[in-house]
């Protein structure tokens, strides 16, 4: 078989082949046109697309620049090319719309300028919303004109009018000291000072706490800074400036009883008809003091503040600071403490009346009538020389509430000797207790009368208020075996209490047989029902009588006539001696004990200007509680105190 021969490679092939010419050369290129000139620079607007980026996309591309003239092109060399026209520049401001433009931009900041002037502040909260509100330039050394006063400003928004409470007593909560004391208007508390390691001061420090008021001139600064704020900022402190010192004109007199007030969160109150706080066991405080700021001439002279043109004791100013906040009708909440009047009265007092024990409201209300009678008869007086000055001199209390009664008096027949010594002392023991008349003071029908053979004295007496004596209740009710008898309550009325004054009944009292008869009556009319007696053992007992009486036209002179002498330009009115009610004093405890879950009430009623159309609303207020009430049910309440005010009267 003969052999099969195989063909070359493809590598085989090529080395065997003879290798390629060379190529000719390459003719040479020819020479390239000069380029054109460069475009002229483009226009302003378009510079900032000039700074090496290329142009957004979409956007058109330049125009070719115009082609020069014939005299431009050949003077190119020489003569550089005209700039492209500009507009002419925008005429001179008037003489007055330079500054208002001025002053419009420099109230304008940028976002920059406000973060800077944040800076130091921000440790005391949001401030942009007080720094926008300062108005006027103030030129830095950096050029910057930044808001005048804007610093002082910036920390008025950081006020809590919420925790405010200018009631206590301004003392500081550090050294109990009452000289130059401030209010951190932030968080309520009081502090001293405010120089450099003041407590005022390390308070700012450590709290953040930048506002503060001064007690006495209710001047605001901002602490550490130590500077006021200024006049144009006041205007966003003017509730508390007034808060803390409550002003009253004669038209916000007018209208004081008949528009409601808001408070702070919008609850409607009614001014004068707002709760007093009970700091201890001084209800009986309260009491009396909603009933005294209800007598309109007494309320009118201390709104008006009367008391400071001739200077007054610290009792007299802290009686009418509370006066003033119970009247206030921009008050932040609906209730006033009287700590400030409690601790000014347990001092003058010597203890006497004490925030933390029970007294009696009447009691109470002769010592500060006749108080605030003499504080104001003589100012700088102390002691006895007090006394003896308020003697004749009239001031607002003895305008108010001073009458005047003939009182006619006679010693009770001594107690004869006799051989027993425990029937002497039992005897003697009865009349100091107020035991009836015997011998020649009981006539023949056994009535009590003077002794013809002894001395009878007469005087006038003024008087503050009336006391009354309520009459014995039997001691078991229901002794018939009747149940509805059982139930009932003892009643009178207030013309058989008022006939103790009609000058012909005959009362035993204090180892004396007396009868009264009124010569004078005030315009405002105090009455007292004895209601606490003490038993033979020295215990006291409460008196269940309830007393009826009118809320109107109480006719005085018809249960206790007036001596012929008094009054007597008065006597041809019909309503010469009318009262009217305008404070009724209840006590309120657990049927049949003392002083068992016991209780002092007020109650009160607006003074509409026209009664006519609008009937007066009464209140009952105890302590913070303060709920309408129907004038219909103020009698079946047990009567302790009352104020009348007398119709023919004119305000004092």
């Amino acid at each position: 078989m003969a052999p099969t021969s195989i063909p070359p490679s493809k590598r085989q092939r090529v080395e065997h082949e003879d290798p390629a010419p060379p190529l000719p050369p390459l003719p040479p290129l020819p020479p390239l046109p000069p380029l054109p000139p460069l475009p002229p620079p483009p226009a302003e607007e378009d510079e900032e697309h000039s700074n090496g980026l290329p142009a957004p996309p979409g956007s058109p591309p330049p125009p070719p620049p115009p082609e020069p003239s014939l005299d431009v092109a050949e003077n190119a060399d020489i003569v550089p090319p005209p700039p492209p026209s500009l507009p002419p520049p925008p005429p001179p401001p008037a003489a007055g719309e330079e500054d208002e433009d001025a002053e419009d931009d420099l109230d304008i900041q940028d976002a920059e300028y406000w973060t800077r002037l944040a800076q130091p502040s921000s440790s005391s909260g949001p401030s942009g919303t007080a720094a926008s509100s300062s108005k006027g330039p103030a030129t830095t050394a950096g050029g910057v004109t930044p808001a005048k006063n804007s610093k002082s400003a910036l920390y008025l928004d950081t006020i809590n009018r919420a925790v405010l409470d200018f009631d206590f007593e301004k003392l500081c909560s550090v050294s109990l000291s009452n000289i130059n004391v401030y209010a951190c208007l932030v968080c309520g508390k009081y502090f001293q000072g405010r120089g450099r390691n003041s407590f005022a001061y390390l308070h700012s420090i450590d709290t953040s706490h930048h506002v503060f008021m001064n007690l006495a001139t209710s001047q605001t600064y901002i602490l550490p800074d130590n500077y006021a704020v200024p006049e144009e900022s006041q205007a966003a402190l003017q509730d508390i400036n007034y808060l803390l010192n409550p002003t009253f004109d004669t038209k916000t007199l007018a209208t004081l009883d008949e528009k409601e007030a808001y408070d702070l969160s919008g609850t409607a109150y009614s001014p004068g008809f707002v709760g007093l706080n009970n700091v201890g066991k001084n209800d009986y405080v309260n009491v009396v003091v909603q009933a005294l700021v209800h007598v309109r001439p007494l309320r009118d002279f201390f709104l008006q503040q009367h008391e400071a043109q001739a200077g007054t004791s610290e009792l007299v100013a802290r009686f009418g600071a509370l006066v003033r906040k119970i009247w206030n009708p921009r008050a932040f909440k609906p209730q006033v403490s009287p700590h400030e009047f409690l601790q000014q009265v347990a001092q003058v007092s010597h203890n006497r009346f004490k925030i933390t024990e029970q007294a009696d409201p009447v009691e109470f209300l002769g010592w500060l009538l006749n108080r605030l009678h003499a504080d104001l008869a003589s100012p700088g007086g102390k002691g006895a020389k007090r006394k003896r000055t308020a003697v004749g001199v009239e001031t607002i209390i003895s305008r108010c509430f001073q009458g005047v009664v003939q009182v006619e008096s006679q010693p009770l027949e001594k107690v004869e000797k006799h051989e027993d010594n425990a029937a002497v002392a039992a005897q003697a023991a009865s009349l100091a207790n107020g035991a009836g008349p015997t011998g020649g003071q009981v006539d023949s029908n056994g009535r009590a009368c003077f002794d013809p053979a002894g001395k009878v004295e007469r005087k006038d007496s003024p008087f503050f208020l009336l006391s009354m004596d309520l009459p014995t209740p039997p001691p078991v009710l229901g002794t018939d075996g009747d149940d509805e008898s059982a139930s009932l309550v003892p009643q009178v009325t207030i013309g058989q209490l008022l006939a103790k004054y009609d000058g012909t009944s005959l009362h035993a009292s204090h180892a004396r047989l007396s009868k009264y008869q009124l010569r004078r009556l005030p315009p405002f009319l105090v009455l007292h029902f004895r209601r606490f007696t003490k038993n033979s053992l020295g215990q006291t007992e409460r008196n269940p009588t309830l007393v009826n009486f009118p809320t109107t036209n109480l006719d005085v002179s018809r249960y206790a006539p007036l001596l012929p002498a008094a009054d007597a330009m008065d006597t041809d009115s019909p309503v010469a001696h009318a009262y009217d009610l305008v404070a009724n004093v209840v006590y309120d405890a657990t049927p049949g004990t003392v002083n068992e879950n016991a209780a002092w009430k007020s109650h009160v009623h607006t003074s509409p200007a026209n009664r006519k159309q609008n009937a007066p609303k009464w209140f009952a207020i105890h302590d913070l509680i303060v709920d309408p009430i129907d004038p219909h049910m103020i009698f079946l309440a047990e009567s302790h105190l009352q104020i009348w005010q007398k119709r023919s009267s004119n305000p004092p």
